[in-house]
């Protein structure tokens, strides 16, 4: 093992600790001091702790009744698919291993919660500027509308994973931009 793979896995590792361990430990901290459905402000209304429990997926997709048996496995599922993926990518960066770190220690705290009670714990609840999409119709498809005043109540392993995401597509949009640059700045 390369001493550059050998230190990405150790980055890996760390990161993926880390999320879990400060997941762990502010989701029960919540759970000690904040009844369920209980707030505490923060910021005003602008930033605030509020206790629920989410048996849905992420911004509370919901499968019906079958969420709470159908998203264990999908969570087993995505954290094989990135462990796959950043073993056969070719990128070797920092970057990479720490977003590998942060999609899987967040996607482990929340299984966590999910295998132990079958609802994920969130506390972290701000207030965003409203999005309003008006109802229209596109030829056969018609929309309903949107209408959100409040971003959906989310945690850190929430928070972990969608900045290891949003760090994996950067890094792909990259190595794509460069294997496409690479050989026409060769000629």
């Amino acid at each position: 093992m390369t001493e550059l793979r050998l230190r990405n896995r150790i980055v890996i590792i760390a990161v993926t600790l880390g999320v879990f361990v400060l997941d762990r430990w502010t989701k029960l901290l919540v759970e000690s001091r904040l009844a369920l459905g209980e707030s505490f402000e923060v910021l005003g209304k602008t930033l605030q702790f509020t206790h629920i429990t989410n048996s849905n997926g992420v911004m509370g997709i919901s499968f019906g009744p079958f969420s709470r048996y159908l998203m264990l496995p999908l969570s087993l599922l995505a954290i094989t698919a990135i462990v796959y993926f950043y073993l056969r990518s070719q990128s070797r960066s920092l970057l990479a291993a720490l977003a590998t770190g942060s999609i899987l220690g967040g996607a482990a705290g929340n299984m966590l919660d999910r295998f132990r009670t079958g609802a994920v714990t969130d506390f972290i609840d701000c207030d965003i500027p409203d999005i309003i999409i008006p109802p229209f119709q596109a030829g056969i498809l018609k929309f309903s509308g949107f209408y959100l005043d409040r971003w959906y109540i989310f945690n850190i392993a929430d928070s972990a994973v969608m900045v290891g995401v949003a760090l994996m597509i950067f890094i792909t949009f990259k190595e794509e931009y460069r294997a496409g640059a690479g050989p026409a700045a060769e000629k």
